[in-house]
């Protein structure tokens, strides 16, 4: 019990500091998609919009992980932004995503 009452304020304020898929989108990848995820990025990409949540989270884990081949800044962007991101903001992105 004294666990529970340690860690349920813990997670409860950690959450409060996750970012909304909306927001992650429109601050990190809305450059590159476009306003409604329609677009290739660098004209090589497939457009996004449209993909289930679970393919996307797929391409985001395999382009971070080098899995996915491409342009050596394009991973590291991918790298970058997985490493600093929560699965659950991950998911939230993907299906904000999926949403447009």
């Amino acid at each position: 019990m004294t666990i529970v009452k340690i860690l349920l304020p813990v997670l409860m304020v950690s959450s409060l500091y996750s970012a909304s898929g909306s927001t992650l989108y429109k601050q990190k990848c809305k450059s590159c998609h476009g306003a409604k995820a329609e677009k290739k990025a660098m004209h090589k990409s497939k457009v996004i919009r449209g993909m289930s949540v679970a393919s996307i989270e797929k391409q985001m884990h395999d382009y971070a992980s080098g899995k996915r081949k491409a342009m050596s800044f394009v991973v590291k962007v991918k790298q970058d932004f997985v490493k600093h991101h929560s699965r659950q903001e991950l998911r939230a992105l993907a299906t904000y995503i999926h949403s447009l």
